[in-house]
């Protein structure tokens, strides 16, 4: 059974076709499909573009495939979710199943492999998202990094920021964080940074980076930047505890939590913060990295729903994607 899974964010698409050994028949990346960002015309054509590269590669596969399970960015409103199933359906033949999902699936498989569980992800944005064994499921946080978002990278680096500017003032404590920000923005003095933070549209994408010096200073044994890295692990632990409530009814339960996006990079340093908050609050879990790609985690979401179970070779063999 061949399936065609596909990781759609607001930067990049990856589209996989394997099987439920974890063979990869075709594979492709283009651009962005995450409709709130492009025009609906320009998804269209990336994902044109996908199709095409394709069944370039394994025309087989293609004409055979079973299912398209695409979790994607921007989907969550079911208009949304509508639109984006109907341009995939135009890409393939009438008995392909088409899902469109939210691209938190995709995370949360890449490490618990279709099983049950909490992936707590942490990029530029975050969000806390969970599927329980009876399907149920919820989220907590990523409202957006004007009302939310806590612990992302945009939410670490403004904090940065913050204790950059109170170094300057006299407000607050000397951090190598203003050399680390000031080398990074290329400039001499603190109010010059400025305008990069407040350039029109650019406000996350300049700020999210800024996240990786925190976690090198804190590792540094920089206090302010080691403060900034606690009140992160706690915000993790307070959305994880909140979600484990809501879905799971056993608190001892140590339900799998996969740790996705690059604020993870120093997992070191976050693990054990969350580990220490949540046992104050008596909730278990088990802290996990990604076993492979967002995208295979699509794949496993398509094999799922046709109750396609794993072989044993699958995590090996994807790791090539």
């Amino acid at each position: 059974m061949y399936v065609l899974g596909i990781d759609g964010g607001g930067t990049k698409t990856k589209g996989v076709i394997a099987d439920r050994f974890g063979k990869v028949y075709a594979s492709e990346t283009v651009g962005a499909t995450n409709h709130n960002g492009v025009d609906l015309k320009v998804v269209e054509r990336e994902l044109a573009v996908l199709f095409s590269s394709l069944k370039s590669q394994d025309e087989k596969s293609v004409s055979m495939l079973h299912t398209v399970f695409a979790g994607m960015s921007g989907v969550d409103r079911p208009e949304a979710r509508a639109t984006m199933e109907k341009l995939l359906t135009n890409f393939v033949s009438a008995d392909v199943r088409v899902i469109v999902d939210n691209d938190a699936v995709n995370a949360l498989y890449s490490g618990t492999l279709g099983v049950p569980g909490i992936v707590q992800i942490a990029g530029t944005g975050s969000i806390t998202f969970g599927i329980n064994a009876e399907g149920n499921r919820q989220r907590v946080g990523g409202w957006g990094y004007l009302i939310d978002d806590e612990g992302s990278g945009y939410d670490i680096g403004r904090a940065a920021l913050n204790a950059v500017f109170k170094a300057y003032d006299g407000r607050g404590p000397t951090t190598i964080l203003t050399d680390s920000v000031l080398g990074h923005f290329g400039v001499a003095d603190v109010p010059d940074l400025i305008r990069f933070v407040y350039e029109t549209g650019k406000s996350r994408s300049a700020i999210a980076p800024l996240s990786k010096y925190v976690t090198d200073a804190a590792a540094q044994h920089d206090e302010v930047a080691q403060q900034i890295i606690q009140d992160a692990g706690s915000k993790f632990a307070e959305a994880i505890g909140c979600l484990k409530k809501k879905l799971f009814k056993d608190p001892t339960e140590p339900i799998p939590v996969v740790m996705a996006g690059g604020v993870f990079h120093r997992e070191d340093l976050l693990k054990p913060i969350i580990y220490e908050k949540l046992q104050k609050l008596n909730i278990e879990v088990q802290l996990i990295k990604p076993a492979i790609a967002p995208v295979g985690g699509a794949v496993i979401a398509g094999l799922a729903s046709s109750d396609q179970q794993l072989d044993t070779s699958f995590v090996e063999n994807m790791k090539e994607v």
